[in-house]
């Protein structure tokens, strides 16, 4: 009996290890169609976020303080929830347009967003006012906006014909329910199930009255030390039959470059008044680098490798693209060639309606270099990242292959984007590091002018233009 003993222990420890296979064994094919988690296109940091704020919604340990904390509402555009993607706020019928509308012109935006949790959900929205700098300006929302206050989001449509299964949804604003009565900066919020505390996403956007013009030109700086590298941006307001009792201080101008904001100009004051004109021709103040050309890919049909596309493969039910590995051009001569200025299409080709037809895919970037970036970070950058710094977008160095490296999750479509350093404690990229600079370069840039009058707690935005490098307007 004695002897016996090890043999039972053994064959009780087999039957174990047996069971704990059977609990545990995989499928190592997975018909995609057929899945039905979303965490399995998640990160574990993003299932570990989105885990504890459903905990926290469901408890109500999401109060007020948190709510306007900047990990809850930030007044700017962001994505709340992991499982939202792909959000798109544009002129409607014009997916390239800058978000801006004018007042009583007849006109409206469209909101488009995809949900990947595959089922149904009850969104509302609503707007806030906000100021110059993109704070609350304390107008009450009767002051702003005439219908109702809020409403929900009803059309949706399931995707079709995909191998990444999504309900698409879509707005369109001002319309029947809800109008704008006073110009400025307005921050959709969309939210779940009337809940404003638990938000999914934010959307800047513009309502002008326009009340003067601007003549603006892009040149070489004038200054000799910046003449190969950077772009100057000079521009007349011209506000006749506009009163504007002190320009100095009731008027603010933004100048942006491609929709980005890390890099705005911001609050630049006349260089000289000559009534009605404010002239703003400064030499350093009103300079950009010039950067380069975007790079870009195309993803619209994925039968086959098309520019920039290096290989498309099918694993575990998921489509990965590869696109074509990326040298650095920071030291390279400037070479022109049509861009988007950053911008993207959500397209799938021979489709019907490209927003609920266009498949996800897993990106792969690859970046060569022989070293690491010193003192911070490598991001793809543009409108594909919300023109953000975003976790998902920031790059690992692999230093065994000299290249950065990092796989996002993107929908169908024509991409334009960038490799952005971003130093360490600073929100403001460095695009020149990578990509290099160049005067010469084809950039777009939007004006933006706030006019606070006497009196009154809000800026009205009373002139908008935009302007592409080597035109003048």
């Amino acid at each position: 009996m004695i002897r016996k003993a090890p043999l039972y222990a053994t064959l009780f420890l087999l039957s174990l290890l047996s069971l704990y296979c059977k609990v545990n064994k995989g499928d190592p094919e997975v018909n995609y169609a057929n899945v039905t988690d979303e965490h399995k296109y998640m990160t574990d940091e993003e299932i570990e976020t989105e885990n504890k704020r459903e905990a926290q919604a469901k408890s109500g340990e999401i109060k007020q303080d948190d709510y306007a904390d900047d990990n809850y509402l930030r007044y700017e555009n962001h994505v709340y929830h992991p499982n939202i993607k792909s959000p798109q706020l544009y002129i409607k019928g014009e997916p390239l347009s800058y978000p801006v509308l004018f007042l009583n012109d007849g006109r409206q935006l469209e909101l488009h967003f995809d949900d990947l949790k595959k089922e149904y959900q009850t969104y509302s929205y609503d707007f806030v006012h906000c100021n110059a700098n993109w704070e609350p300006s304390g107008l009450v929302t009767t002051e702003y906006i005439s219908g109702f206050f809020n409403a929900f989001i009803e059309d949706y449509k399931y995707s079709f014909n995909t191998l990444f299964p999504y309900i698409h949804y879509t707005l369109q604003f001002p319309n029947q329910d809800i109008k704008f009565t006073k110009s400025g900066n307005y921050l959709l919020k969309v939210y779940v199930n009337n809940d404003p505390n638990d938000l999914i996403l934010t959307r800047r956007f513009y309502v002008v009255d326009q009340r003067l013009s601007i003549k603006s030109s892009v040149k070489m700086a004038t200054l000799a030390r910046y003449r190969d590298y950077k772009q100057e941006v000079d521009f007349t307001i011209n506000h006749t039959n506009y009163p504007i009792q002190d320009p100095y201080n009731d008027l603010k101008v933004f100048v942006s470059q491609n929709r980005r904001w890390d890099n705005a100009i911001t609050d630049l004051k006349p260089l000289f008044v000559r009534t009605p004109e404010l002239v703003y021709n400064y030499e350093r103040e009103n300079i950009f680098n010039g950067n380069n050309e975007f790079r870009f890919f195309d993803t619209k049909d994925l039968r086959y490798q098309a520019l920039n596309v290096d290989g498309i493969q099918i694993m575990d039910g998921q489509t990965h693209v590869y696109i074509l590995p990326d040298e650095p051009r920071s030291y390279v001569r400037y070479f022109f060639q049509n861009d988007l200025n950053g911008n993207r299409l959500i397209k799938r080709d021979d489709s019907q309606d490209a927003n609920r037809e266009a498949d996800y895919i897993k990106a792969h970037f690859t970046l060569k270099r022989e070293t690491e970036v010193p003192a911070g970070d490598i991001y793809v950058f543009g409108a594909l990242t919300d023109w953000n710094f975003l976790p998902e977008f920031k790059m690992e160095y692999v230093e065994v292959d000299n290249e950065y490296r990092t796989t996002a999750l993107i929908k169908q479509g024509y991409y334009n984007y960038a490799y952005v350093f971003l130093p360490h404690e600073s929100r403001v990229g460095d695009m020149s590091v990578i990509e290099g600079t160049h005067s010469e370069t084809e950039n777009e840039y939007f004006f933006l002018v706030y006019h606070r009058q006497q009196g009154e707690i809000y800026d009205r935005l009373v002139g908008f233009s935009e302007i592409s490098t080597g035109s003048d307007q």
